[in-house]
Formats: C-alpha cells, sequence, structure tokens
C-alpha cells in the first residue's frame, strides 16, 4: 500500500469515527441504563436483551477505530448477558466495573 493510499485510508476512518461517536456514546449509555435496570431487577429480560444488542454491536465497531481492548471488554459484557444465568450482585459489579473500562477506552480516542 502507497503512503498515499494509508493516508486517505487514514483519514476516511478519521471521518468515520467522527460521524460515529455520538452512536458509540448511545450505545453506551444503552448498556448503563441496562446495567442500572438489572441492579434494580436482575431478571429483567428486556434490560438485558438491550444490553446485549448495544454490547454486541461496539465489540464488533471499536476494533476498526483502532480499539482492540474495548472490542474485548464489550464482547465480555456480550457473553456475560448471553448467559441465561440470573446474574448475581458481584456479576453487576463486574459489569459497571466494565462498563467504565469500556467509557475510558473510548474516550482516550481523540475526536481527530
Amino acid at each position: 500500500m502507497t503512503e498515499d493510499a494509508a493516508a486517505r485510508i487514514a483519514a476516511r476512518l478519521t471521518e468515520l469515527w467522527r460521524t460515529s461517536r455520538p452512536t458509540i456514546f448511545e450505545r453506551l449509555t444503552i448498556l448503563r441504563s441496562a446495567c442500572d435496570s438489572l441492579t434494580q431487577n436482575p431478571l429483567n429480560t428486556e434490560a438485558r436483551t438491550r444490553g446485549l444488542e448495544a454490547a454486541h454491536k461496539l465489540s464488533g465497531v471499536l476494533g476498526v477505530f483502532g480499539l482492540p481492548q474495548g472490542s474485548e471488554i464489550a464482547s465480555s459484557i456480550e457473553f456475560q448477558l448471553k448467559s441465561d444465568e440470573p446474574l448475581t450482585a458481584g456479576d453487576l459489579s463486574t459489569l459497571r466495573d466494565q462498563i467504565a473500562d469500556l467509557d475510558a477506552i473510548i474516550a482516550s480516542r481523540s475526536e481527530n
């Protein structure tokens, strides 16, 4: 790949990141809301499904934007929410920590 082609790809990814950020942050908000709902009612299947879908979408896109650790965390959240097992207080604490880590990773990527 030539330097010019690499520069064009990098510029396009930067633009995609800029336009995708609001959706990515919306998915983080959905994860936080799902976690809050599950803390109130660990059997809330609607909240679990919303969180699962948001985590799945994040795990698929974050690596594209150079955030493989974020993709791994989102995948871990997805795996946890996909389980049929009831969420324990420890699970929910871990989920909150993972969401905070995910938030920090996403926020660490600059606008550019």
